[in-house]
């Protein structure tokens, strides 16, 4: 009897298509967890925050990615998101160590990622997203809660053309044609 194996699908199954040469393709994750700071803890998690990722805390709308794929971004004073690139050596350690400060959710199923990236990525986004992108005002690693074509969406700046986008995967397949119709009419 052969054996069956079991193959993780992700919401886009490793979607990656180039329309008007910006690049739009699922950003692969295998974590990503929702961590929020109980009340009067803040430096306690500041700490723990140091010593389970070796990066310091980052501000509100900022984010840190380490040497090891591992993406950290604090959307509001009380709540931040950890996520590991599927490429990433997230260590097994780190979960119980944040445990130790922050009150923690697993969203990895909840979420899915879009990485978009070119020459005319302001334009597309434009389109899209009601925030200013200039880098003077969305600097790179800035990171902001937002409304995308009625979604909700974490937009995160990587760099000055490459943007990584988190909506809910249950609207992944909408919030994907928005993309790509943004992307073919500039």
């Amino acid at each position: 009897m052969a054996k069956q194996v079991l193959k993780i699908e992700t919401p886009l199954n490793g979607y990656s298509k180039t329309i008007n040469k910006l690049k739009i393709e699922e950003y692969k994750f295998d974590n990503l967890i929702s961590i929020a700071i109980p009340l009067n803890s803040e430096r306690k998690c500041k700490l723990n925050f140091k010593k389970s990722l070796g990066r310091s805390m980052p501000h509100i709308e900022k984010s840190i990615i380490d040497k090891n794929g591992i993406l950290g971004f604090r959307i509001g004073l009380d709540l931040l998101f950890v996520c590991n690139s599927t490429d990433s050596s997230f260590s097994r350690k780190t979960i119980p160590l944040l445990k130790q400060a922050f009150y923690m959710t697993d969203q990895t199923g909840g979420w899915c990622g879009i990485r978009v990236e070119g020459e005319r990525v302001i334009e597309m986004l434009e389109r899209l997203c009601p925030l200013n992108l200039s880098i003077k005002i969305f600097a790179i690693g800035d990171v902001k809660r937002t409304v995308m074509d009625h979604l909700n969406v974490i937009i995160f700046r990587e760099t000055e053309k490459k943007f990584m986008l988190f909506s809910p995967s249950s609207s992944t397949g909408s919030f994907l044609k928005s993309i790509e119709a943004c992307s073919r009419n500039i």
